[in-house]
């Protein structure tokens, strides 16, 4: 074994735990996940895992800031039209399946307490926040409508009918990974921000 393979091999190994715990995360949930799981589903020991990460809550952060964190500034992804922001929101978050199943398991489990890398999410919750309190006050938002509002309702408009997917498919009958609906979605939602914020 060479010098190089040795030192490629940890990283490797990292990676593989990374996403793997990505997929437990987001399939079972953060009080459904185990070490045990991921150390399964990675193909690695569990000393590993520990070596690697300690407990839980530091590998969960570690899956958090490597494939669930956007990789842009908020300020990057808001649209220079008003009216796109909603379907601009959803058009980002319709790749981001396994972190709304992760979200949907968390809501049904946090039971008002904590939850992983809150402080880190609370920050970077702010700054989008922050970014469309900008646009309201330069004029592109109505002023009579508190902006965080407007955050908590782009957010929700963006991520439901994926996050929900059988409540989708109840709803229209369609399905909601469907690229046909997910264009017919991103149209409603500009639409939508016409009739908001045109």
């Amino acid at each position: 074994m060479t010098t190089k393979t040795r030192t490629r091999d940890p990283e490797r190994k990292r990676c593989r735990v990374i996403d793997a715990g990505a997929k437990e995360f987001a399939q079972r949930g953060f009080d459904g996940t185990t070490r045990s799981g991921v150390a399964r589903r990675a193909r690695v020991s569990k000393q590993l895992i520990h070596h690697h990460f300690g407990g839980k809550e530091a590998l969960f952060q570690a899956v958090h800031d490597s494939k669930f964190r956007p990789a842009v500034h908020w300020q990057e992804t808001l649209p220079e039209n008003p009216a796109d922001l909603i379907a601009t929101r959803f058009e980002k978050r319709k790749g981001d399946q396994d972190y709304l199943r992760f979200l949907a398991w968390e809501a049904a489990s946090a039971r008002n307490r904590v939850i992983p890398g809150e402080e880190d999410r609370r920050l970077r919750l702010a700054a989008y926040g922050e970014a469309i309190r900008d646009m309201q006050q330069q004029g592109g938002l109505p002023a009579d409508m508190d902006w965080r509002l407007i955050q908590l309702a782009t957010l929700s408009l963006a991520t439901y009918p994926i996050a929900f997917t059988q409540i989708t498919r109840l709803v229209t009958g369609k399905n909601a990974k469907d690229p046909a609906f997910q264009a017919e979605w991103a149209d409603f939602l500009r639409v939508l921000g016409r009739k908001l914020f045109g």
